[in-house]
C-alpha cells in the first residue's frame, strides 16, 4: 500500500509562543467557539433495520447456542468470524466520530469564520464516502450473517461472506483515492500544526473531547489503511481453523478476491506516482523550436515526433497503463554544426530520448534537437566515421 504510514504525535509544542493581543483574542473567540458547540450525545451508527444496531453481544457465546459442544477447532473459527463482525462495527463507529463530531466541528468553525484555510478534504481526503461503502457492506453483508444467528442460534456461517468478499473492487473502490492522498494529509496536518495556532488549539480541543475515545488526528486518519490490510489476516485466521474442504476453497477464493484487491490499489498507487513523476519532468522542459541535427540523421529520425509533442501524452503501441518513465538524466557533449561542440543534459525515456540545455535563469530546460524515437533510432556509421 504504497509507503508505511505512522501516527505521529499532535502534542508536541508549536513553535508560536507569543501572540499579538489580536491574535489573543482571536484565539479566545475560537475556544469559546469549540466549548459552546453542540456535539451529538450518541455518536454510535444506528440503521433502520435495527434500531438498537450499535448494540452487539459482548461475545459471540451469547447467541450460539452450541457453543459448550463445540471442537476447540469450531470455537476457533466462530472466534474469528466474531473478531471480522466486531471489529467491522467499531471500525465504522470510528468513522461516524471523524465525520459527525471533527468534521462537522471544522465545517461549524468556517460558517463562523475560522480555519477556511483546513478543509475536510485536505484533513480526511474522501473518508465520508469510505464510511458510505462500509455501512453498505454491514447492512448487506455482515448483519445479515449476524441476525441469522441471532434468529436461529446455528454457529455463524462464513459462506454468508462469500459475495461480499468477491465484491470488494466494487465496494471500496473509493480506498484508491484514499490510499493516494493520505501522505498529503498527514504532511498537511504537520505543517498546520507547526504554523498555525487556531489550527493547533482545534486539534486539542478533538483530541481531549471525551467522545473521540482518545484518538488522535494521525490515528484517525491512518484508520482507513489499518483496515482495509487487516481483511486478508481476519479471513486467513477464519481459514486456518475450519475443516470443511467445501468452505476452505471458498474461503480461499474470498482470501484470494481481497488480496487482488490490495494489489490493485498498489497498482494504482504506482501509477500515480509514475504519473506525477512524469508530470515533474515534462514541467522542467520547455517546448522546442529547433533544427535538425544534421542531413543524414534527420533523414531517418525526422517523422518521429511532431513538433507538438507531449511529453505526458500516452505511449504509441501500448496500453492506458503504461506511463512514460525517465531512465536516465545526464550531461552531454555533442557534435553541432560545423564542428562546434554542444554541452547538453540528455533525457532518456522509455521511449524517447531529449537533448536539452539549461535555460540562463533557474532549472528549466530547453530541447535543443528533435525528439528522437528509440524504436526508430539507431546507431549508424556516418561519413566522418564517427557514430
Amino acid at each position: 500500500m504504497g509507503s508505511k504510514i505512522t501516527p505521529f504525535c499532535l502534542h508536541s509544542s508549536p513553535t508560536f509562543l507569543f501572540f499579538p493581543l489580536q491574535e489573543r483574542s482571536q484565539l479566545d473567540l475560537l475556544k469559546q467557539e469549540l466549548e459552546t458547540y453542540a456535539v451529538p450525545v450518541n455518536l454510535k451508527w444506528s440503521w433502520k433495520e435495527e434500531s438498537l444496531g450499535t448494540t452487539l453481544e459482548k461475545n459471540w457465546t451469547q447467541i450460539v447456542d452450541s457453543h459448550l459442544k463445540m471442537s476447540k477447532m469450531q470455537r476457533h473459527q466462530q472466534e474469528a468470524l466474531w473478531e471480522f463482525v466486531h471489529t467491522e462495527l467499531s471500525y465504522i463507529n470510528k468513522l461516524v466520530i471523524i465525520k459527525d463530531l471533527v468534521i462537522a466541528a471544522l465545517v461549524n468553525l468556517h460558517r463562523s469564520g475560522f480555519l477556511s484555510e483546513v478543509t475536510p478534504e485536505l484533513l480526511f481526503s474522501n473518508l465520508p464516502s469510505i464510511l458510505s461503502a462500509h455501512q453498505l457492506f454491514w447492512q448487506e453483508v455482515i448483519f445479515p450473517m449476524l441476525q441469522d444467528v441471532r434468529r436461529t442460534g446455528m454457529p455463524f456461517d462464513p459462506l454468508m461472506l462469500k459475495m461480499g468478499c468477491l465484491q470488494f473492487p466494487q465496494r471500496f473502490s473509493c480506498y484508491q483515492h484514499y490510499c493516494w492522498e493520505e501522505e498529503n494529509s498527514l504532511e498537511f496536518a504537520r505543517r498546520q500544526m507547526e504554523s498555525n495556532p487556531h489550527f493547533f488549539i482545534f486539534i486539542q480541543w478533538v483530541e481531549t473531547h471525551p467522545q473521540t475515545q482518545r484518538m488522535r488526528l494521525g490515528d484517525m486518519q491512518a484508520k482507513p489503511h489499518q483496515r482495509i490490510t487487516k481483511y486478508p489476516l481476519l479471513l486467513k485466521s477464519v481459514l486456518q481453523s475450519t475443516q470443511n474442504p467445501h468452505v476452505q476453497q471458498t474461503l480461499r477464493s474470498m482470501l484470494s478476491s481481497v488480496n487482488s484487491f490490495l494489489e490493485s490499489i498498489n497498482d494504482y498507487l504506482k501509477l500515480k506516482d509514475e504519473e506525477l513523476a512524469l508530470s515533474i519532468s515534462a514541467q522542467r522542459v520547455d517546448g522546442y523550436e529547433v533544427e535538425g541535427i544534421n542531413e543524414e540523421i534527420d533523414k531517418v529520425t525526422r517523422f518521429s515526433f511532431s513538433s507538438c509533442f507531449d511529453l505526458t501524452g500516452s505511449i504509441k503501441g501500448v496500453g492506458p497503463g503504461v506511463v512514460r518513465k525517465l531512465l536516465l538524466e545526464e550531461s552531454l557533449k555533442i557534435r553541432g554544426r560545423k564542428d562546434s561542440k554542444l554541452e547538453v543534459v540528455g533525457l532518456l525515456f522509455s521511449d524517447v530520448l531529449l537533448m536539452t540545455k539549461f535555460q540562463k535563469k533557474g532549472e528549466r530546460l530547453k530541447v535543443v534537437r528533435p525528439p528522437l524515437a528509440l524504436d526508430r533510432t539507431y546507431c549508424m556509421v556516418l561519413k566522418d566515421g564517427c557514430e
